[in-house]
């Protein structure tokens, strides 16, 4: 009886078996596809990059309308530290917002290709020859059953936590095309098997210029939307003969809502002109904390 008992507690005591790399990363793009994306949102934007010997002070209130990515910015503070006092700046379709970070106005909604199912506009992270390449081996069905094929080789890097929440971490290094599939590592949350941060790398060469970017992502779940709440790491940006920067970056958002409805004139040029007298709409609107003024 005592061996019986003493089994039975060894048992009951046995770490778990570690979790099928492959498995966790299915689960994640389950869960992370099963969560609505918003039909606007809106955040202040703080950078904070290290580049050669200057630190950019950028902030900005943005808008960003997530259908077809045009947004609104507000400069609140310039890249020397300055209060701005430059006019409102409306983007369209290159995304392009007058900051240093580029395409950042794709950058809180980022979901690393772990969305399915949705064709994403090619965002901060993601490479601009869309759409993503076909897998080169023929996908097959055996009755019911799908043969998956990932795009990552993936493996195991032991359990750990992150902010006292226990996580898995995975290493993935892409088998296909790796400007669209940027994960180089993930961290899960084992209870909601929500991604919680991340390793993602960006790499362009057109033959006269390189880009590149590897940085660690913060993600959480705000309103019901995943979210990439900041992110730090290394760029360099290279042209034959003329460029070569090199510099740690960092940049971080705030202040998110996730507004229902936001006029169409907010996001064009001519019809911002045109309402240029009237007042912004309340998610544009500088939050009384950068201001100066009190919180109501």
């Amino acid at each position: 009886m005592i061996h019986l008992a003493a089994a039975l507690l060894a048992l009951l005591t046995t770490p778990d078996a570690p979790a099928d790399p492959k498995a966790v990363y299915l689960r994640v793009r389950d869960a992370v596809s099963a969560l609505p994306v918003p039909q606007y949102i809106a955040f202040t934007f703080q950078d904070a990059t290290h580049e050669h010997s200057e630190f950019g002070q950028e902030r900005a209130r943005i808008v960003v309308r997530t259908s077809d990515g045009h947004g609104f910015l507000q400069m609140i503070r310039n890249a020397d530290g300055t209060v701005a006092h430059s006019d409102p700046a409306i983007v369209g379709d290159d995304g392009r917002f007058p900051v240093g970070i580029y395409r950042v106005g794709d950058f809180p909604l980022a979901d690393f290709g772990l969305r399915k199912g949705t064709p994403n506009r090619p965002g901060i992270f993601e490479a601009r020859s869309s759409p993503e390449p076909q897998p080169s081996d023929n996908l097959k069905s055996i009755g019911s059953i799908t043969i998956v094929g990932l795009p990552y080789r993936i493996v195991d890097l032991g359990d750990t936590t992150v902010a006292d929440v226990p996580v898995y971490h995975l290493g993935l290094t892409p088998l296909r095309d790796a400007g669209h599939h940027v994960l180089r590592e993930l961290w899960i949350d084992k209870a909601t098997y929500f991604p919680v941060r991340c390793v993602a790398e960006r790499f362009v060469d057109d033959g006269l210029l390189t880009f590149r970017y590897l940085v660690t992502v913060n993600m959480a779940v705000i309103g019901g939307h995943l979210v990439a709440t900041d992110a730090t790491g290394h760029f360099s940006i290279h042209r034959a003969l003329v460029l070569n920067i090199t510099g740690d970056a960092h940049w971080s958002i705030s202040d998110v809502s996730f507004p229902t409805e936001v006029p169409d004139w907010l996001f064009d040029p001519a019809s911002f002109k045109q309402h240029a007298f009237e007042p912004l709409p309340p998610a544009a609107e500088i939050p009384a904390s950068e201001t100066g003024a009190p919180r109501p």
